[in-house]
């Protein structure tokens, strides 16, 4: 596959990624710092499970990586 078209496929998976609006404000959020599910879920007012849904794919998407500490992640 020529160079070009593997670029225009990973930024168009980029894109798919980013073009949910709680995916956004996730990475936005962190990029101020390291926030645990609880401390996301706090700011932006949705449940524990979305805010881990939406980490799975971004994780997934190696846009964010996780970090364990003891029995917290």
């Amino acid at each position: 596959m020529p160079y070009r078209m593997v670029i225009s496929t990973e930024l168009a998976k980029l894109f798919s990624v980013l073009s949910n609006q709680k995916r956004v404000r996730i990475v936005e959020e962190l990029s101020r710092g390291e926030l645990s599910v609880n401390d996301l879920q706090s700011i932006m007012g949705i449940t524990h499970a979305a805010v881990s849904q939406q980490l799975a794919v971004l994780r997934n998407n190696r846009i964010v990586l996780e970090r364990r500490e003891g029995r917290n992640v």
